[in-house]
C-alpha cells in the first residue's frame, strides 16, 4: 500500500471520498491533491482511513516522538506508513511502543 500512494496509483475519488466521512471540515478534494504531492508528510490521516478501509481497524491519534501522528490501531498493533516524515520508518506494523504513544 505504501509503494501504491508513492506511485500515486490510489484513485483519488476514493481517497476524497474517505477523508471526508472522516474528516467532513476539510475539502476533500483540495486535500488529496495537496497531499500527493508532498507525501509521506502531512498523509498520516488519509493514509489511515484508506488501510481502515482495507483492513479494517480503528484510527488513532497520537504521537510520533513528539510530533501529532494518526495511524491504525488493528489487533493490538499499529500500522503506520508515514512516519518517516518525522524520520521514522516508511513502514511500521508491530505492537504501540514508543516513539509511537496515544495522544
Amino acid at each position: 500500500m505504501r509503494k501504491d500512494f508513492e506511485k500515486k496509483l490510489i484513485s483519488k475519488n476514493i481517497l476524497k471520498r474517505l477523508y471526508e466521512e472522516y474528516n467532513p471540515q476539510v475539502n476533500s478534494n483540495k486535500f488529496v491533491t495537496e497531499a500527493e504531492k508532498i507525501f509521506p508528510k502531512l498523509n498520516c490521516g488519509l493514509t489511515s482511513v484508506y488501510l481502515k478501509n482495507l483492513l479494517g481497524g480503528k484510527i488513532v491519534q497520537g504521537k510520533y516522538k513528539r510530533h501529532n501522528h494518526t495511524f491504525l490501531l488493528l489487533q493490538g498493533n499499529i500500522i503506520d506508513i508515514t512516519a518517516d516524515q518525522y524520520d521514522g520508518p516508511k513502514i511500521y506494523v508491530g505492537k504501540l511502543k514508543s516513539p509511537w504513544r496515544l495522544s
